[in-house]
């Protein structure tokens, strides 16, 4: 009866060359190609000679520099930017159709971050207008957000010297709404609250 240990340890050998080339094989293309085209390593240094490196590297983004910007980007200012918080309460429907304004003077190019907050929702509408300066030219007037809800944020860049402000309606028949509205910026507290007759 022969030994069968030769022949299966000639069949060993014949199956690890193969498996055994497939590695290395498999090491050299993950150490030259893949390692500095996707991770920017290059154990060999072959992937920068092959310009593989740069595949890895992030785009880069020349950025003009500008020592002057304009004056829509970056101004300085002689005085500090205010804050404000002011409570207003708007009468319910049954009290002149639960109407009013709020607003605050601003000029062109004057910056305003505000937030409101009402305990009922309210119909709003933020909007601003040039004053009648009594030369007959008419007056400029700028819609700029409407809606319906419980509270708002945002920014204003005045577009236009004059009043800039929100216009509240409560729905609610008998119940007042009451809004706290927050500024920060550049504007006067003026006119403030206007009632509409109606």
């Amino acid at each position: 009866m022969t030994d069968p240990a030769p022949r299966n340890r000639s069949r060993a050998r014949r199956f690890a060359l193969p498996i055994a080339g497939a590695a290395v094989a498999a090491a050299v293309i993950a150490g030259v190609f893949v390692l500095p085209a996707e991770y920017g390593i290059d154990p060999t240094g072959l992937g920068t000679a092959l310009g593989l490196t740069r595949i890895s590297a992030p785009q880069e983004i020349v950025v003009e520099t500008r020592f002057t910007a304009p004056p829509e980007i970056a101004m300085l200012r002689e005085r500090a930017f205010r804050t404000e918080t002011i409570e207003i309460e708007v009468n319910p429907f049954s009290v002149n159709y639960g109407a009013l304004e709020y607003k605050i003077s601003m000029n062109q190019g004057d910056l305003l971050l505000y937030s409101w907050t009402s305990d009922r929702p309210l119909i709003f509408e933020f909007h601003g207008h040039t004053v009648d300066d009594r030369t007959g030219d008419p007056i400029e007037v700028m819609d700029y957000i409407a809606g319906e809800g419980t509270s708002a944020n945002g920014t204003l860049v005045a577009p236009i010297d004059g009043i800039h402000g929100w216009y509240f309606a409560n729905s609610a028949f008998d119940d007042p709404a009451h809004v706290q509205l927050t500024l920060a910026g550049y504007f006067e507290l003026e006119p403030g609250i206007i009632e509409l007759q109606r």
